[in-house]
């Protein structure tokens, strides 16, 4: 274990701090000595736990011979990758070998297994003398409506997962349909709900209708009772619901008993018949992760406002008993301006077809009630496209809004650094301009999805975990299908053009951008200058000219400055655009006093990278200088994934790693000089953009103010040597007056440079609207 509190590089694991305590630099102290505690005690746990478990002592002689074949597989993995014939065989094999979708059992004897656990559980709980407690408040959030036609084992487990998973201020609302079964003896069984009892079988439409009328709730949530409740659905439709004004009805995903998709929203053809999108599929699938807006949501989960449900005038009964009344009424809605949501987390488990007495009958209702719904609403039906399950993908959303594909390394996480938050800038600016935002990370990883959303909206669909490989398979499945492309990072298109044979037009969209994010071949010239490798100006050309020309055959370049839209530029490319960073600043009130230590935020996973080779330069030869002049008061916070193996040498006292962390709002207040010591770079710097923003004025070098174009004495100091960035971190941290004029500069420089509007209008320029 090393002062980074980690052993063999584990994967990175937030620790759990809380960053909004008071910014002092006490604070900031017992923060480094919690993080470095809370590491340490980790990673002496997972270790000790792993040598004591039994596997570990059985699998001894197994992880010698592990150890040998993973050698000999990393050199015949070298020999593949290095030629193009061993890559597209890799490629291949792993498409051969990728995940296989198992097929799916026998329905009905999947639910009759599961009616048989049913009953069973039925007949214990009315055995069991005990009564189940439903929701029951006086001003409900939500009504929630079951309509009961027998089946009462089914309507135990969904009342069940309403009591275990119902996470709102809520009414159950039952409507028995003169049930024959045992539903009777259950319903006297429960306590909290408000039951109405049919005298005849009425139907699903008309006893809705019943319940809605005596609800109180805000909203009305319609529920199968052949359907169960996961955790945190009720709550996840609510907060879509709650999204937009316009929002008229959410839906959820809904999974069949044997673990097949449903629908995940679902679509309306013009001839009026409908399609579950995703139905038989893996519910778990990327497509199916994603918050969007459909043509309608079946009733078998159905969030709706009560006031609309009650302006548009319920359910329209001509559909009874059942059948096409969500869908006439999802129509209804959205040619009243509503929009209707499928949201994926609001999830649940669906029987399907339980309370008709077959499937063929559901069916024959179904085909009636079509025609039906057909002279309704031919004049909606009219702008839907023609039936075809092929063109499911292209109908899974309302037509008229643009779709835009871009391609990148990761799930855009900001904490990661590296060009990540201007990225996932871009991607909620191209959301707020109306895009349907597809984004596919280029590295093939599977992130939890709660995580993904953490980092992006919820409307962007995120193709994880395909990566290279099922790049080419993805671009032919979806060709067409987006108007536009945006590949982001040379070595990104570089990738792409290798995936794709060089065929740029695979894509078959309208418009081919490509955002450069950053122009590496000036920063590797400069980092081999540093290694003592002398380059002459003929190889340098070269090697920007065929980073540059990476980018032939698109139709716009993005740069991140105008420094690097000129390399663009003079190699007579017809459109370059330039998007720099969003940040607005958000001084802390702790001035000049209140402060100490110095700042250092980057990512440090690799020893090649620039991060690495900063911080290592400062510590071996700038720290020893401030040390001697500031001794004790001296210390150095490191706030980034520091995995790189190089700095396993920084053992000092006054070094202190933070790791990530999800806010730098307490070291932007407690510090006081933020450090930059980069030598060699792209783009421009987004931590100094950060640190000025954050009111914590920098020393940096001469490459990073070149790039950002900010003036030495002015914005920030600059020092070159070890002896200058020194001396202008002295001085920064010495003299009050310095420190103040800097940081208002800086300040003025973000909010001229970083201005959240400009961006906004500077990505509405480029990509239009969707």
């Amino acid at each position: 274990m090393d002062r980074r509190g980690q052993v063999n590089e584990p994967p990175p694991r937030a620790v759990e701090v809380d960053t909004r305590a008071g910014a002092s630099p006490q604070a900031l102290v017992e923060l480094a000595e919690r993080v470095q505690r809370t590491r340490a005690r980790r990673a002496e746990a997972e270790l000790a736990e792993l040598r004591a478990s039994t596997a570990w002592r059985l699998s001894a002689p197994l992880r010698l011979s592990l150890a040998w074949l993973k050698g000999l597989r990393q050199r015949l993995g070298l020999l593949l990758v290095q030629s193009g014939p061993g890559l597209r065989l890799y490629v291949a094999l792993r498409r051969r070998l990728g995940r296989s979708v198992a097929s799916a059992g026998g329905d009905d004897r999947v639910k009759a297994d599961h009616r048989q656990c049913a009953e069973a559980a039925l007949a214990a709980f009315l055995d069991s003398g005990q009564d189940l407690a439903l929701p029951a408040v006086d001003k409900p959030r939500v009504s929630i409506i079951l309509v009961l036609y027998n089946r009462a084992e089914l309507t135990l487990a969904c009342l069940q997962s309403i009591v275990a998973h119902c996470d709102l201020a809520a009414e159950v609302l039952i409507v028995d349909n003169a049930s024959t079964d045992r539903s009777n003896e259950l319903l006297a069984r429960l306590s909290g709900a408000r039951i109405v009892r049919n005298a005849d079988n009425r139907g699903f439409v008309v006893a809705v209708n019943q319940a809605a009328a005596m609800a109180r709730g805000d909203s009305l949530l319609l529920l199968n009772n052949d359907a169960e409740l996961f955790p945190g659905s009720i709550a996840a439709a609510f907060d879509a619901l709650e999204s937009g004004d316009d929002i008229g009805a959410v839906g959820g995903r809904i999974v069949l008993l044997d673990g097949r998709l449903q629908e995940a929203g679902s679509l309306i053809w013009s001839d009026g018949s409908c399609l579950g999108y995703g139905r038989g599929q893996d519910p778990d699938a990327p497509e199916f992760q994603f918050r969007r807006e459909v043509d309608y949501c079946s009733g078998a989960f159905l969030l709706t406002p009560r006031r609309v449900f009650e302006e548009l005038g319920r359910f329209d009964e001509a559909f009874a008993p059942a059948y096409y009344e969500e869908t006439d009424y999802c129509v209804r809605l959205r040619k009243q301006g509503y929009r209707v949501l499928y949201e994926p987390q609001a999830l649940l488990r669906h029987v399907e077809f339980a309370s008709s007495a077959s499937s063929e009958q559901a069916i024959s209702l179904q085909s009636a009630h079509r025609k039906l719904f057909q002279a309704r609403h031919a004049d909606y039906l009219a702008g839907q496209e023609r039936p075809d399950p092929r063109r499911a993908l292209f109908a899974r959303s309302p037509r008229g809004r643009r779709r835009l594909l871009l391609i990148d390394d990761l799930v855009p996480d900001p904490r990661l650094g590296a060009g990540y938050p201007r990225a996932r800038d871009l991607v909620n600016a191209l959301v707020r301009q109306g895009f349907e935002v597809t984004f596919y990370p280029m590295v093939e990883q599977v992130a939890d999805w709660a995580e993904v959303y953490r980092v992006l909206p919820g409307e962007v669909e995120v193709m994880q975990g395909q990566g290279l490989v099922g790049l080419a398979d993805f671009v032919q499945t979806r060709r067409g299908f987006y108007d536009t492309v945006v590949i982001s990072r040379p070595h990104n298109m570089r990738q792409v053009r290798d995936a794709l044979a060089d065929d740029l037009k695979a894509f078959g969209c309208q418009r081919l951008v490509y955002d450069a994010e950053a122009v590496i071949a000036p920063r590797d010239i400069q980092r081999r200058t540093l290694a003592g490798e002398h380059l002459d100006q003929v190889t340098k050309a070269r090697l920007v000219d065929a980073e540059i020309n990476l980018a032939r055959d698109v139709d716009c370049v993005v740069a991140v400055s105008a420094r690097e839209a000129g390399l663009f530029a003079e190699r007579d490319f017809a459109r370059v655009e330039v998007l720099g960073h969003r940040l607005a600043p958000y001084p802390g009130p702790a001035g000049f006093e209140q402060r100490s230590g110095f700042l250092f935020v980057g990512a440090l996973r690799d020893d090649a990278s620039p991060n690495v080779d900063s911080l290592l330069w400062f510590c071996e030869h700038v720290a020893p200088r401030l040390k001697a002049e500031l001794g004790g008061e001296f210390r150095l916070y490191v706030v980034g994934d520091a995995r790189a193996p190089a700095l396993a040498r920084l053992d000092f006292d006054w070094l202190h790693f933070l790791g990530q962390l999800d806010s730098l709002r307490l070291p932007l207040d407690a510090c006081r000089v933020f450090i930059a010591p980069t030598r060699f770079a792209a783009g421009i710097p987004h931590k100094l953009h950060a640190a000025a923003a954050g009111g914590l004025p920098a020393v940096a070098t001469g490459v990073l103010a070149g790039q950002l174009g900010w003036a030495d004495g002015r914005e920030l100091l600059v020092g070159d040597t070890p002896e200058a960035f020194a001396a202008a971190c002295l001085r920064l941290y010495r003299e009050s007056e310095c420190w103040q004029a800097v940081r208002q500069a800086a300040l003025a420089a973000v909010a001229r440079d970083g201005s959240p509007e400009a961006f906004q209008s500077a990505v509405a320029a480029i990509f239009g609207s969707g």
